[in-house]
């Protein structure tokens, strides 16, 4: 029987042969080997929080039923969990064994595969994206082989850690983690211009700086995070355990663009696009977040090599975001921006081969584990050139 999926925002929809929800390794594999035999793509589907059409009308992979943390090792300060994981289940238990996250995104909902997945970062000019926390995995190809990766393995492993599942299905994450850590949250607002000379200060001065600028009243609203004893307190600051204050509640849903430009460029790609949307998409309301991320050498990372700032612009899924993010993606090319995997953009195999510094040996690594293209779709193929 078939069933009818769409992604969060709902700007995905797709009637699939198959929604599959294995419990353990040995039905992933025989799921696989099924699909194998019938011709039939598999796409995992995360906690579907992503922009783009990732999905599948043959079989869609739900790894709800397979989550949990299933090793803390106090030795190497790392973390085992099963790829199914929100990364919201994961910090209460990791806190009770005295650890914390390195660093996260601003949403917790996804999975922790999906959020290696497609590059999940959160801010701070010094941390990386959460992709660069794995320390090892545990992946399923198509032919139902198990790989267990880590950085001994080269290529292989910096392909894994950002591969929008295909190279094979991810079942198991190792990461390293942080002893555990408070955080105080400081909010405030400020004129474009305001931010813009303070700009330098507050990002050297923060663990986590970032700022969303409201288009409608033209001013950029200011937030830090920083580390502080357990009995802090500091007036109405929002303190608390890291894995409380990181994550923000999105209850309203959107559609998002986001770029990675290089961070020398970042303050003048922002004021080029808010003067798009002043110019000429007045009616959008929805705010830019601009953020900070560390160069890293993760195959397919948008700061692989490079010192990021990244730019995400937003619309509501109840708007037509078409022409708005094709015009602001437009910009961001002029920036020599790459594009969030998980968020809207047309790029394709001839805009990214050459540029993204270790795309095309990405590319040779996913030919290699998946020749057969079992976990590609059209969009995919568009990509990485199979198509």
């Amino acid at each position: 029987m078939s069933v009818k999926w769409k992604n969060w925002s709902g700007s995905q929809q797709h009637q699939a042969r198959q929604l599959a929800q294995p419990r353990s390794v040995p039905e992933l594999q025989d799921l696989l080997s099924q699909a194998s035999d019938q011709h039939l793509k598999v796409r995992p589907i995360g906690s579907a929080h992503s922009f783009v059409p990732f999905w599948t009308d043959d079989i869609l992979l739900s790894l709800d039923q397979m989550k949990g943390i299933v090793h803390v090792d106090k030795d190497q300060d790392q973390v085992t969990m099963l790829a199914g994981t929100k990364l919201h289940e994961i910090g209460p238990p990791l806190w009770d064994a005295g650890y914390s996250m390195t660093n996260m995104g601003d949403i917790d909902r996804q999975s922790i595969a999906g959020a290696i997945g497609t590059g999940t970062h959160g801010t701070g000019r010094t941390l990386k994206n959460i992709s660069s926390q794995v320390a090892g995995l545990q992946l399923i190809k198509a032919d139902g082989e198990i790989l267990a990766l880590t950085a001994a393995d080269g290529d292989l492993f910096s392909a894994a850690q950002i591969s929008m599942g295909t190279l094979g299905i991810i079942t198991e994450v190792t990461l390293d983690v942080s002893p555990a850590y408070h955080l105080v949250e400081r909010n405030w607002s400020c004129s474009v211009e305001a931010c813009g000379e303070a700009l330098e200060q507050l990002i050297a001065d923060n663990r986590h700086f970032e700022f969303f600028w409201n288009p409608g009243t033209d001013a950029c609203e200011m937030k830090t995070l920083n580390p502080v004893a357990a009995d802090y307190r500091d007036g109405e600051a929002p303190v608390g355990p890291a894995h409380t204050i990181l994550p923000s509640s999105r209850e309203l849903e959107f559609n998002e663009i986001e770029f990675s430009v290089p961070y020398e460029a970042g303050w003048t790609c922002f004021l080029a696009v808010r003067k798009l949307m002043q110019d000429k998409y007045p009616e959008v309301k929805w705010p830019l977040e601009y953020r900070t991320l560390a160069a890293d050498d993760a195959l397919l990372s948008t700061a692989n090599q490079r010192e990021t700032v990244t730019i995400s612009a937003h619309e509501s899924n109840r708007r037509d975001h078409v022409e708005f993010f094709l015009e602001v993606e437009n910009l961001f090319r002029s920036f020599d921006g790459r594009p969030h995997w998980g968020k809207v953009h047309t790029h394709q195999f001839n805009d990214l081969s050459g540029r993204l510094p270790g795309f095309d040996r990405f590319c040779e690594v996913r030919q290699k584990l998946d020749p057969e293209g079992r976990f590609l779709n059209s969009f995919l193929s568009e990509i990485f050139g199979t198509s």
